[in-house]
């Protein structure tokens, strides 16, 4: 009888940086995380017609090692690149490690 082994993901987080902060009506950011590795993941139809579905803007999706403290509108600054905020946070437990995928809204653009 063969054992039947579920099908896990391997994770390495290696397409960027970013930080995760909030920030109060002053301007004052409170890191949660500096230095946190990403994968960049696919914003799929489903995801983009269910975020329309309920007015949300959805520009990006990342994945990031499961962390706690994570909530949405917290901003990622992904360094090089932008500031956005958090839409929606998704445990994903089918990974090695487990992560968190984060439903991104643009709020700005660096220059390159």
């Amino acid at each position: 009888m063969k054992i039947k082994v579920p099908n896990i993901e391997f994770i390495s987080f290696s397409d960027g940086i970013c930080d995760i902060y909030t920030e109060d009506e002053e301007g004052n950011k409170d890191y949660k995380y500096t230095g946190l590795g990403f994968t960049n993941h696919v914003l799929g139809y489903n995801r983009a017609f269910a975020a329309q579905a309920v007015q949300v803007q959805a520009n990006a999706v990342i994945r990031i090692p499961q962390v706690p403290g994570i909530d949405t509108h917290d901003t990622v600054e992904i360094r090089g690149i932008g500031r956005y905020d958090i839409e929606l946070t998704q445990s994903i437990f089918e990974t090695n490690p487990s992560s968190i995928d984060l439903t991104l809204r643009q709020l700005e653009m660096f220059e390159a």
